[in-house]
């Protein structure tokens, strides 16, 4: 029972020591080519994910924004009454 353990313990370990480890970027493998935003504004669904989380960021801010000063971004002081 010993012998067995031992001899696969082994081979793991053997098997881990030859096999070279790849690194590859998530796009090489598998999936369309993205493009940058700047290469191709008109078309959304090939750009990369990180620009596509900017553009609905800076979305959201200006929409923000905008309602803010829209709908009232504070109190306004009242004009003085005349008397």
């Amino acid at each position: 029972m010993n012998r067995l353990v031992q001899s696969a313990g082994t081979r793991i370990f053997s098997a881990g020591r030859n096999s070279s480890q790849v690194r590859r970027y998530a796009a090489d493998a598998h999936g369309e080519v993205k493009v940058n935003c700047w290469e191709k504004p008109t078309s959304i669904a090939e750009w990369k994910e990180e620009h596509i989380v900017i553009a609905v960021l800076a979305a959201w801010g200006v929409t923000i924004t905008s309602a803010m000063k829209i709908f009232g971004g504070g109190d306004k002081e009242a004009a003085p009454e005349a008397t």
